[in-house]
């Protein structure tokens, strides 16, 4: 993660060979069948919808996301800005209406070693990311939904052999704008930090965390805990991640809400084009995403490279709560069962 803004004298070097601009582009579509099938509008606030691709709808076609980037730099000043459309745009910043929003626009500055970034950037905590193709499977995870997705603010970096480290001054838990319509509700910023060992093929160890307080009445603090690698039990390999994830809303003069989730991935090619990969999470809200509520959830995801930068996932997921939350003609209903297609295109420019 911090490779966009943290270079060695000879990333510099490579840097001011290619001065850009280097432009990218990423496209996602799907359709999601609800076994439960709701009987609600979209974003009726729900919690099925939170298993969906798009976060919003099924029985439909929806346009998850469109995105177009572009970075590049010069000498040792260097640029990023991304731009989304669609169901997830509204998730990446402050565009309360549209389904359009800019997600990223940074200016960095590469000191051999060291550096620096300003400006609205990807948060340093998760393993998934907003963007379906930088993620193996369509849906995400419940902790997904409980983590930063960008920030605006202020970051330093550096590297020492494997070790990358950052930390970073920020204005809000995200760049979630739309309820306050202003660049920060309060005066006060939020500090975030990360640290990765590269350690080796087989194992990669990543920390991140953040705090923050939210108009001056709510402290946030979370921390992030992954670890990763590719084990060689076979040709292409089995790649895999657990991470742990806590957080905690502490509103002044009333008790706290946390949560906290541990999910694994695996993902393995099965032969040709075919690659199966799947998540298996535990998660435990008191209030923060759902009420007081734990749900385990299993995702398989099988894709499907029909030609380069073009997949297609067909993804089964399961969702079992001990709490009434999701929305069924029973109202003690407490499984979820989904069935999502989803392709997506991120060709290389």
């Amino acid at each position: 993660m911090l490779a966009a803004f943290v270079g060695t004298a000879a990333a510099a070097e490579e840097c001011c060979k290619h001065d850009g601009p280097q432009w990218s582009f990423g496209a996602s579509t799907s359709y999601t069948y609800d076994f439960n099938r709701p009987d609600a509008p979209p974003l009726s606030g729900n919690a099925n919808e939170s298993t969906y691709p798009s976060l919003e709808q099924d029985e439909s076609f929806n346009i998850d996301l469109v995105q177009l980037g572009v970075r590049g730099a010069r000498g040792r000043v260097g640029y990023g800005a991304k731009l989304d459309y669609g169901d997830l745009a509204r998730v990446a910043g402050d565009s309360e209406d549209g389904d359009v929003a800019l997600q990223e626009a940074y200016l960095t500055y590469d000191g051999d070693g060291v550096g620096a970034r300003i400006g609205r950037f990807a948060t340093p905590i998760g393993y998934e990311v907003l963007e379906p193709w930088g993620n193996a499977q369509a849906s995400r995870s419940w902790a997904w939904q409980a983590q930063p997705i960008n920030h605006d603010g202020l970051t330093f970096g550096g590297t020492a052999d494997v070790i990358d480290v950052m930390i970073g001054i920020v204005n809000n838990f995200t760049v979630a704008d739309q309820d306050i319509l202003a660049n920060d509700a309060d005066d006060e910023k939020g500090v975030i930090v990360s640290l990765d060992a590269g350690v080796s093929e087989m194992f990669n160890l990543y920390v991140s965390g953040l705090y923050t307080e939210e108009q001056d009445t709510v402290d946030i603090g979370a921390v992030d805990l992954i670890v990763s690698g590719n084990l060689p039990i076979s040709e292409s390999g089995l790649r895999y991640a657990v991470e742990g994830y806590y957080r905690r809303d502490n509103p002044d003069g009333a008790s706290a809400d946390k949560l906290w989730s541990v999910a694994l991935y695996l993902g393995h090619r099965l032969g040709g084009p075919f690659t199966l990969s799947s998540r298996i999470e535990y998660f435990d809200d008191e209030g923060i995403v759902l009420p007081d509520t734990n749900v385990i959830s299993l995702t398989p995801t099988l894709s499907v490279e029909l030609v380069d930068g073009v997949d297609f996932r067909v993804e089964y997921r399961f969702d079992k709560s001990d709490d009434d939350v999701f929305l069924d003609d029973s109202s003690a209903e407490d499984t979820l069962h989904t069935l999502s297609g989803q392709v997506v295109w991120s060709p290389a420019l």
